[in-house]
């Protein structure tokens, strides 16, 4: 047996960037950077409230992509600092969210921040990834595009 046949078994072979889908709001898309160097995931969020809702607090933002826009409503887990890229620290809420990632659909925490003068609105950090993929470092979009 080859070790190509033994990884493919155990492991999803994934690129360096792929589509995520949010199969709980229509899969709406977002184009996501896989980042081992982070810890947790991050995604673009604008217009972010917090809110009460049943005595628990809640959070409402926008996710917008080409001419999608979805309002997403859940609920706040609680706040982290991280310290970006930069060096700097900021304050982010964290929620949980379903993502796909090609065949395979599960919760995950996510951070909201604001990505927009990047390339990809979404980070996905070592911690979504579950041991479970292993990234080709020069090939994208191996678990499909979106439309296709």
């Amino acid at each position: 047996m080859s070790k190509k046949k033994i990884l493919s078994d155990r492991f999803t072979l994934i690129g360096w960037r792929e589509w995520i889908y949010l199969p709980s709001y229509k899969n709406f898309p977002i184009k996501a950077k896989i980042d081992t160097g982070a810890r947790t995931s991050a995604l673009h969020a604008g217009s972010v409230t917090e809110y009460k809702k049943d005595g628990q607090n809640w959070v409402k933002f926008e996710l917008e992509y080409n001419n999608l826009k979805i309002d997403v409503n859940t609920k706040l887990l609680k706040y982290v600092k991280i310290i970006n890229s930069f060096g700097g620290t900021e304050i982010r809420p964290v929620v949980n969210l379903k993502i796909k990632l090609g065949d395979h659909a599960w919760d995950t925490s996510v951070t909201l921040t604001k990505r927009a003068k990047l390339t990809y609105p979404m980070l996905i950090g070592r911690n979504t990834l579950k041991k479970e993929y292993v990234i080709h470092s020069n090939k994208s979009y191996l678990t499909g595009k979106y439309g296709c």
